[in-house]
């Protein structure tokens, strides 16, 4: 059995993949949202969040193979911990990660982490477009100040409870599912007179590129956080590249 570890729209399109190739696995989501997009993809979806606690009993229960990362760029913890628990119990460890698609502008600007970004930001005013997901606005909303901030998520409860609790006002919230053309960005930025966006380094499928070309539009800085990096011992940049990994073994 394989173990897909899901929640991005390439863990879908591994998911029609394996399907096709009739290979037996399982997608892992985490959330409700995950669970209703992932369910039209494959027979066995799990709900269950995996720890280090519980990842040797699941390996076991359901006799995992194959482990196939299609998580988040930015979902460095789990990732870690999969590869760890994956060579704890001997089981092939592959990551599919985007690439990141960036391109030089003169209006992009990368940083290593979100205190780079509050540190350019603190000395500037104006509106702040945060399109960097609900699990870091809060911390945004700490730094800079909940005032300062417009923040776009997933229509998801979840989500709006989390900028509920930071503080955050209904009219500073863009809750709509992606995906987002360049000119959806300059409306949606312009509307709420935004001076910067702030993204992730979340590769073209993730929308980085629309964004970068709206900033460019309206003249404004993007600002990039770069992903994390860890060193995997199998990695693909495409479900190409993934074929091609898993060829002799599907």
């Amino acid at each position: 059995m394989i173990l897909l570890l899901g929640g991005t729209s390439e863990s879908l399109d591994v998911a029609d993949y394996l399907t096709k190739a009739k290979a037996p696995f399982i997608l892992s989501v985490t959330t409700d949202y995950g669970a209703e997009l992932a369910r039209p993809h494959a027979v066995h979806v799990s709900e269950q969040i995996l720890t280090p606690a519980t990842f040797h009993d699941f390996f076991t229960a359901h006799h995992i193979t194959l482990i196939i990362d299609a998580t988040h760029p930015f979902a460095k913890v789990i990732s870690g911990t999969v590869m760890t628990a994956a060579h704890a119990d001997q089981i092939r460890y592959v990551r599919l990660e985007r690439e990141n698609g960036l391109a030089e502008d003169p209006n992009l600007k990368l940083f290593d982490d979100l205190d780079g970004v509050v540190d350019f930001l603190k000395p500037t005013t104006g509106t702040v477009y945060l399109s960097t997901g609900s699990k870091t606005a809060g911390e945004y909303a700490e730094k800079l100040g909940v005032t300062r901030l417009h923040v776009r998520v997933l229509p998801t409860v979840k989500a709006i409870g989390l900028l509920d609790d930071a503080g955050f006002e209904a009219d500073q919230i863009d809750a709509v599912r992606g995906p987002f053309s360049e000119q959806l960005n300059v409306d949606l930025f312009a509307r709420c007179h935004a001076v910067a966006v702030v993204t992730k380094e979340s590769g073209r499928r993730g929308g980085v590129q629309e964004k970068i070309a709206a900033c460019k539009q309206l003249s404004i800085p993007c600002l990039v956080i770069k992903r994390p990096t860890l060193n995997y011992p199998e990695r693909a940049a495409s479900l190409f590249e993934l074929k091609v990994l898993l060829e002799e073994t599907l």
